[in-house]
């Protein structure tokens, strides 16, 4: 059986678990905790060496990097596909992945560090209003490349692009950058439908159900 080492509220791994749920695997979630350090520990470390999540393990093979996992998982489980056919949709697919990972998070992560790792007292107004205005901004820019499209999903049929967005987009929520229905009306009735998936609620990061 697969394992799955993640971290409850880390997008990189909800990606991965998403996929994993959409495809209809049997697989055995192991949850490190990031306040004990779990995720720095010898056994996981010799997993994944700059001691981050996801890792899986899978029949011998061993896995680290949430895009090198899902590659893996679309590769070796084919049956149910969260690729399209066709080389040019893939390729799209591919495009709004990278946005997602490269280019949402480099704007994401100022805003965490604020929010999520900064003491309330030693927090800086103006720089976490500042933060938010630029994950609004590729917000922005996401509802105005998925609203081109003639699908209910980001790149038409649904796929991968929709599970790696869809964890960074419920984060950012989070972190006071939630979607706004006069801003971004598609990505608002797009969540809805991500979150009505029977995937959506079986990998819900535990800790945020206590909240």
């Amino acid at each position: 059986m697969i394992r799955f080492y993640y971290g409850s509220g880390s997008p990189f791994s909800w990606r991965v678990q998403l996929a994993l749920e959409e495809k209809g695997l049997a697989y055995e979630p192991v949850l490190l905790s990031f306040e004990k350090g779990e995720h720095k520990s010898p056994a996981h470390l010799a997993r994944s060496p700059h001691g981050k999540v996801p890792a899986l393990e899978d029949d011998g093979v061993s896995l680290y990097e949430s895009s090198a996992i899902v590659e893996y998982l679309e590769e070796r489980y084919p049956r149910t596909p969260l690729l399209p056919p066709d080389p040019a949709e893939r390729a799209r697919v591919r495009i709004e992945e990278l946005e997602c990972l490269l280019y949402f998070t480099e704007r994401f992560f100022p805003l965490a560090r604020h929010v999520f790792f900064t003491p309330p007292d030693k927090r800086d107004p103006a720089a976490i209003e500042a933060a938010r205005a630029e994950v609004r901004g590729q917000l922005g820019q996401l509802e105005a490349r998925a609203a081109r499209g003639k699908g209910e999903y980001l790149v038409g049929a649904l796929s991968r692009a929709d599970f790696t967005w869809l964890p960074f987009v419920e984060i950012a929520a989070r972190a006071g950058a939630d979607l706004e229905r006069g801003a971004t009306p598609w990505l608002v009735d797009w969540r809805s439908r991500m979150r009505a998936r029977p995937s959506y609620e079986r990998s819900y990061p535990p800790h945020w159900r206590k909240k």
